[in-house]
């Protein structure tokens, strides 16, 4: 390991420490804390997150008529694709995460969609990932595609240097070779898994993917041609809510019609596959980075603090469960696979730190900014 990076470490612990030995006030129904960006609490102490999702999700999580209700609504849409007689039902993005092989496991064999499943590379997938998406696709006898984009890494560089964020090409690219892909099998849907009601993503400015945002970025820099050769060549966003309106193709986010109960996903998949999925996002092995960067943007408050408070609002966990796991994190920063990060786009460690502090912020105006006013109503999150 760089000397430097292990010098880094031992800095970052001791601060860690200190900051973890803080009193910190915290929702009384999740366990969300006074220092997250954009939380509020109320006269009962309740935060706000909780208050919007017991407006928005309340009613389905308490409910098994409207859960019912809404799975025969997801059977409807699926049953009006087989309709359409098309070479593939649905097209399923699988990672090689827990979210993307639950989807393929209930749409092909739950649901008997004709399914054409899709993998897209960005060069930071982890090889236990690769492992599974290999063994999934065999086992089920699903159609699989494999798809490379040599300027993923490149510009995941660009951009940790410029916004301090290297998730916004991934993202844009996961959008646009699944639009690619339906559009040249004229596949009528496309299912995916990040909802607001399943998944805690870190709030919406710090993670911006939109292809206006992508274009302010990279503006005076010398990608043109080599875009245009690229996956990241047009404004697929407009051009599949053009689809969507003409009834061409369809998004569906699977985890909003059914139950999503991350502890029998984990049950089936040992059980029916031998697989064990490990941490949070183990399909990239630059996930520890992206956490490290939220925590430091978000006042030291970890991704997963966030993502706990979902699953007590989900009724998936106790808040004694969420407390008992939040002690059991150990702040040993920078991540382990910061070395390999470094060398895959370029930086230095100098470089790193000082892109750490940056902010994709500079680069949200105009449309971007409507679009991620938008992306909030549409996944119905708070911030």
């Amino acid at each position: 390991m760089n000397e430097e990076v292990k010098a880094m470490r031992a800095d970052k612990k001791v601060i860690s420490d200190e900051v973890s030995k803080e009193e910190v006030r915290r929702c009384v129904r999740c366990v969300m804390p006074e220092n997250y960006p954009k939380v509020t609490f109320d006269a009962q102490g309740v935060c706000n997150f909780c208050r919007y999702f017991e407006s928005t999700w309340g009613p389905w999580v308490a409910s098994t008529k409207e859960q019912a209700r809404s799975e025969a609504k997801l059977r409807h849409i699926f049953e009006s694709a087989k309709r359409k007689r098309k070479p593939y039902d649905a097209l399923v993005g699988i990672s090689g995460g827990k979210d993307s092989s639950y989807m393929l496991y209930l749409c092909h064999k739950v649901y008997g969609l004709k399914v054409l499943a899709f993998t897209r590379d960005n060069g930071f997938m982890s090889d236990g990932s690769k492992a599974r998406i290999e063994r999934l696709v065999k086992t089920l006898g699903v159609q699989h595609l494999y798809c490379r984009e040599p300027l993923a890494e490149e510009l995941a560089g660009v951009f940790m240097r410029k916004t301090g964020n290297f998730c916004g090409p991934c993202e844009l690219l996961s959008f646009n070779t699944h639009a690619v892909v339906a559009r040249e099998y004229d596949i009528p849907l496309i299912i995916v898994g990040s909802s607001s009601r399943t998944e805690a993503p870190a709030p919406k400015y710090l993670n911006p993917w939109d292809p206006w945002y992508f274009k302010n970025v990279l503006k005076g820099e010398h990608y043109r041609e080599r875009l245009r050769c690229s996956f990241f060549s047009s404004n697929y966003l407009i051009s599949e809510a053009v689809a969507h309106v003409l009834g061409r193709r369809r998004i569906v986010v699977l985890p909003e019609y059914i139950d999503w109960d991350e502890a029998k996903i984990f049950e089936l998949f040992e059980q029916e596959f031998g697989f064990v999925f490990g941490q949070e996002h183990s399909d990239c092995w630059a996930s520890d980075i992206a956490r490290y960067l939220y925590r430091k943007k978000c006042n030291g408050v970890d991704p997963l603090v966030a993502k706990y408070s979902l699953l007590i609002r989900s009724g998936k966990m106790s808040r004694a469960d969420a407390t008992e796991k939040l002690s059991k994190i150990e702040n040993n920063l920078p991540p382990p696979n910061l070395d390999r990060f470094l060398n895959t786009t370029g930086m230095t460690l100098q470089e790193f730190d000082a892109a750490s502090e940056r902010s994709p912020t500079t680069y949200l105006t105009g449309l971007p900014l409507l679009f991620n006013a938008l992306r909030r109503k549409v996944r119905r999150q708070v911030a």
